[in-house]
């Protein structure tokens, strides 16, 4: 074989797999403190009856960082002209090295899939199924584009800012997921800056970033890369920036897109109420409106009022999704099940209610439900809440519109029953023709009965993002497959895993120590 295919092994520098497994990932893990687990090594014969090959905490630590990187981590700064000793640190892994170590994992080995199907539900061809992301349109339409025996590797990014701290200190991390890396949170200096300058020196920052940390995808996307799979071959694959998860106010800022309209849609602010398929947004058609504005104006104000007459956010010159092959970052934003259904379109629905009764008489409401399996039952109802997470929410959905029954309007009840169809019908792991028949008529159902909200005096219009991007969803959908394929929920989790303990063992002020 010659040398520049060889695959390249690595093993773990470990007498016994016992050693890894079930002693030094059990006394990582666990967290027990160093002083604790070096008492627990000093006892006489403990070292030789396990047979560790280490005698302390520093040894174990030693053991870990023997191990060989898969992509190892990279430091650089940013910082602007104006302010050059305020620098802005930024931690990343590569990401071709991080595909290589996920596709050469032997564990997905047999759960890896390199070319899309078409599905159907029956031997009439007639209804077509969408449940995986090689199920959906969009990997067939890339796949077409590639070279004979080439493979697409669907890239999901996705940003999500966090919290480190729990009380006072503003500590926070911007992970971005496939494998992380950090953009930089440090504050932006706001001396002598004016609300608007800041905004615009946070997107130049965000951009640039993201532009550090997926730039390697860039070359991999347009010449492919070979890559070793779990199961020793050897392949051809294209990794594409297919989707970037991300909140409303992220997706905003990822997309150059105006706060308060459509990252995905030309819908303006005070049409995002109305029920029909506005234009599309295209990165070439954003791309002209940001050039075009840089050509004609001479001032960063100027250039930012120009961009917002066309709903673009005059954030930044150059953004960061330029020169990705195959990719469109108005397609790649995808709908998102937490952000979008539960901390948004619900949480309106849940202050609604307490427009048409005291929140006492809610909570009453809530206490009086009968018990049920596999329902949660509010014993003190929903006031006493504090700050409620999506699966809380989940738990509330549950049992909203038995509150309501004899209360509100019938209006209300069904607007809020069909926006409850809708929810639930996203959710489903596996979808065809029928069921998206089904989300299409449940949303016409809810516009028919919306006029109740603002009849009422709850709200003077519904222009909000959050309930406009439900149009969406049926085409994202059969591009990308069913939801659960590009939801935030399981991101967050990560957020504790990948972020929040690794600062919590740290020594609060070097964050690499």
């Amino acid at each position: 074989m010659p040398e520049d295919k060889m695959i390249i092994v690595y093993f773990i520098p470990l007498p016994l797999r016992l050693d890894w497994q079930g002693r030094i990932c059990w006394a990582v893990q666990e967290g027990y403190g160093h002083k604790a687990f070096d008492r627990l090594l000093a006892i006489p014969g403990v070292k030789d009856h396990f047979g560790l090959a280490y005698h302390n905490t520093r040894g174990l630590h030693q053991t870990i960082d023997s191990v060989p990187p898969h992509a190892k981590w990279q430091s650089t700064f940013l910082a602007f002209a104006d302010k050059p000793d305020h620098k802005h640190e930024l931690h990343y892994r590569n990401l071709v090295d991080a595909i290589r170590t996920l596709l050469g994992n032997p564990a997905h080995a047999k759960d890896i899939i390199y070319k899309p199907a078409t599905v159907f539900t029956d031997n009439t061809y007639s209804s077509h199924i969408y449940n995986e992301m090689w199920t959906g349109h969009w990997w067939h339409a890339i796949q077409d584009r590639l070279p004979e025996g080439a493979s697409v590797v669907p890239v999901i990014i996705a940003t999500d800012k966090t919290q480190l701290t729990r009380f006072l200190a503003s500590k926070s991390a911007y992970p971005v997921y496939l494998t992380l890396g950090y953009l930089s949170v440090d504050k932006i200096l706001k001396n002598e800056l004016s609300a608007r300058e800041v905004s615009a020196r946070v997107h130049h920052l965000f951009h640039a970033s993201l532009c550090i940390i997926l730039d390697p995808l860039k070359e991999a996307g347009k010449e492919g890369i070979e890559v070793v799979g779990g199961d020793g071959l050897v392949c051809m694959v294209f990794p594409i920036l297919a989707c970037y998860v991300a909140d409303y106010p992220e997706q905003c800022l990822v997309t150059c897109t105006k706060y308060g309209t459509c990252p995905k849609c030309r819908a303006r602010a005070e049409e995002l109420a109305e029920i029909q398929m506005f234009t599309h947004r295209t990165q070439p058609w954003t791309t002209s409106i940001i050039d075009n504005a840089n050509i004609s104006t001479m001032t960063n104000a100027a250039f930012r009022k120009k961009c917002m007459l066309h709903d673009v956010a005059g954030g930044v010159f150059e953004p960061f999704w330029l020169e990705f092959p195959h990719c469109d970052i108005h397609l790649a934003i995808t709908s998102n099940v937490l952000h979008q259904f539960y901390q948004g379109m619900f949480k309106h629905m849940v202050e609604w209610c307490q427009e048409l009764m005291n929140e006492e008489e809610l909570d009453q409401r809530l206490r009086t439900l009968p018990s049920y399996y596999g329902v949660h039952h509010f014993h003190e109802g929903w006031t006493s809440l504090g700050q409620i997470d999506g699966k809380e929410r989940k738990h509330m959905a549950r049992v909203l519109l038995a509150c309501l029954v004899g209360k509100v309007p019938k209006g209300v009840i069904l607007a809020y029953c069909t926006l409850l169809d809708f929810i639930y019908l996203a959710q489903y792991p596996t979808h065809d023709d029928t069921t998206l028949e089904y989300m299409q008529q449940a949303l016409k159902d809810f516009h028919h009965h919306k006029e109740v909200i603002i009849n009422l005096g709850i709200r003077d219009n519904l222009d909000i993002p959050k309930f406009h991007s439900l149009q969406h969803y049926l085409d994202n959908i059969r591009k990308f497959g069913m939801t659960d394929n590009y939801n935030m929920e399981m991101f967050e989790r990560f957020h504790i895993d990948f972020c929040k303990e690794g600062w919590y063992v740290s020594n609060g002020r070097n964050e690499k120590s």
